[in-house]
């Protein structure tokens, strides 16, 4: 209020922008001071009426012309207004007659004539598309002007307030430039705010206690789970827990199912307990070779799962539900651990969404993931992020080789990590508290040395103790000094999970994983049986593990050369009858690809 009061004085046209739709919880003066819940226009009615002004005009699409400010009969200078803009109020107006209207509410008064103003309330919708029409910009034009003409009395400018989602939905050559003309941001409420709006609110959800000090500490809780909400999503957050029977001891349950629109929690589901009390067995079946790794993640799921996440530094509930980094060589079970963690905490491996970082290093990229900002190619499309949890908030997310993102996108993950929301290019707010984020990536393996060349950092001769110790050291330089991101580092410090290369005997039993797959799959396409000798199958493990530096991947490439290849030239030069069998003794090189021995 005191901003607006003071821009009245100073500047004729104030353009009103950020958290205009809310409700404002401040003193009335014709209540002695006491506070009381207001909209907008009701802010500006009480700041001009105690500067002296005469009236408040509106002007919305859905109503027309109206008079906010004063009740009752119609004051002088608005009369004066209207007649010479030659309007009534309650129609709706064309650009050309709110042309007019501006001109009359700008115009000159007697020196003892109090000013009118006028809101312009849905501003934002007044270009009917990205490019102004003729008739739009001659508008915009004519507005201009007007504000320089414009005479202030002693109660202050004849002012005209544009109310706009965002400054950029008027053209920038009016909104920039203009020293007649003053931007304000309406900030969205502060803790306190907040924390006095759930005292009021709170009262009317079910089974409210009635002890003042349980009361109080439940205002709070409410007030910190709705970090980033606006007061009027307060109120209907009560509407919504009355609605759906949640009773005032479950606030953040309330809170959660609002954002997300989803009464259900697969994070609270009975079920998920049991089965992530044998969780470290069934992902050690599923990633091979990593029990360390395995053991961590389940830890920290787990501490989402029971709420325990951020309790050490008193979390609000608006950050997302888990957070893990996955660093560690390449093939090694990362990706496939995130997919498996997607199947264990929803039942269902498509709650998972990838996102391959390399496709995201150039600067615009940004706009695949949260949608392209007003005015450019796509603007409605939305981002494959923020639609992505938009339609399922129950997932977890993976941000593959997050090392080869654009530094850009760094602001959107740590946006994400401490507020668990973005703001998509329309405008839109996408909530990630329900999701569970997963970053991998392979730094630490590979360094440079004193002149800029690469060297192995870790190799499969280090035990684990040492390959975590040089990742984290790694990842620590990367970060702070590196990429000059220290703050990101801090916030994922806690939650890396560095993966140990493949060893032996765990490598075989990749590599007799891949060949019975690759049995499995002749059989069921062909129709024809593949055997291995014993002989034969120790030949090919040797052969698919002899480097293993690129882990479980590098194994399963190798099947493809020395099994496959011979395999498909084997049944493409000697179709086999359906029923009958292949049975593989041996393999010998032939120049640069292998020859399979049958019988």
């Amino acid at each position: 209020m005191r901003e607006v009061e003071l821009a009245v004085t100073a500047h004729p046209q104030i353009l009103l922008t950020g958290n205009v739709h809310d409700l404002y919880l401040l003193p009335d003066p014709e209540l002695d001071g006491r506070p009381r819940y207001m909209q907008l226009v009701e802010v500006l009615a009480t700041v001009l009426a105690q500067r002296g002004y005469a009236g408040l005009l509106t002007c919305a699409g859905g109503e027309g012309l109206q008079l906010a400010w004063p009740e009752g009969p119609q004051p002088r200078e608005v009369q004066d207004v209207l007649a010479e803009a030659q309007v009534d109020l309650g129609h709706h107006l064309s650009l050309g007659q709110l042309r007019e209207v501006l001109a009359a509410v700008a115009g000159e008064r007697p020196p003892t004539a109090a000013p009118v103003a006028l809101v312009i309330t849905d501003a934002s919708r007044l270009l009917s598309g990205e490019q102004a029409t003729a008739e739009e910009r001659l508008f915009l034009s004519v507005a201009d002007r007007l504000a320089y003409r414009a005479l202030p009395s002693a109660a202050g400018y004849p002012v005209v307030f544009w109310v706009l989602d965002r400054v950029n939905d008027l053209p920038s050559w009016f909104t920039t430039g203009n020293h007649t003309l003053r931007v304000t941001a309406v900030p969205e409420p502060d803790l306190g705010t907040r924390q006095r709006a759930a005292a009021e609110y709170a009262p009317r959800m079910l089974a409210m206690p009635t002890d003042p000090r349980q009361r109080a500490d439940l205002a709070r809780r409410f007030a910190e789970a709705t970090h980033g909400m606006r007061l009027r999503q307060l109120r209907d957050v009560v509407e919504l827990a009355r609605a759906a029977d949640i009773p005032a001891e479950r606030i953040e349950d309330a809170v959660r199912t609002f954002r997300v629109g989803v009464p259900d929690n697969p994070w609270q589901h009975p079920t998920l307990r049991t089965r992530l009390a044998g969780a470290e067995e069934t992902l050690g079946h599923r990633v091979l070779g990593q029990p360390d790794a395995v053991r961590r993640a389940v830890d920290i799921v787990a501490r989402s799962v029971t709420g325990l996440a951020g309790a050490q530094s008193g979390g609000t509930g608006s950050k997302p539900r888990g957070v893990l980094f996955f660093s560690g060589p390449t093939g090694v079970g990362k990706t496939e651990l995130a997919k498996a963690l997607a199947g264990l905490l929803f039942g269902d491996e498509q709650a998972y969404l990838r996102f391959d970082m390399s496709e995201f290093s150039a600067e615009h990229s940004e706009a695949r993931l949260i949608g392209a900002p007003p005015g450019y190619v796509g603007h409605n499309a939305g981002g494959e992020l923020t639609n992505g949890i938009r339609e399922q908030p129950f997932r977890v997310v993976l941000f593959d080789e997050i090392e080869k993102a654009h530094p850009r996108l760094m602001d959107k993950f740590l946006q994400i990590l401490d507020d668990g929301r973005l703001t998509d290019g329309r405008g839109a707010t996408v909530f990630f508290t329900e999701t569970l984020l997963v970053f991998t990536t392979n730094l630490g393996v590979i360094t440079a040395d004193e002149e800029g060349k690469p060297k192995e950092n870790v190799t499969p001769d280090d035990d684990l103790e040492t390959i975590e110790s040089r990742v984290r050291e790694h990842l620590q330089l990367y970060f702070r000094y590196l990429l000059g991101r220290p703050e990101l580092y801090n916030r994922i410090q806690q939650n890396i999970v560095v993966f140990d290369f493949l060893r032996p005997p765990v490598t075989e039993q990749i590599a007799d994983r891949a060949l019975d797959r690759v049995a499995e799959t002749v059989r069921r396409v062909h129709g024809v049986t593949v055997e291995y000798t014993d002989e034969a199958r120790d030949r090919l493990r040797e052969l698919v593990t002899f480097d293993l530096r690129n882990g479980g991947r590098g194994i399963v490439s190798e099947v493809e050369a020395v099994l496959v290849n011979p395999l498909a030239r084997e049944l493409f030069l000697h179709p086999r009858t359906l029923g009958s069998s292949i049975r593989i003794t041996g393999l010998k090189p032939d120049g640069q690809n292998w020859k399979l021995l049958t019988e």
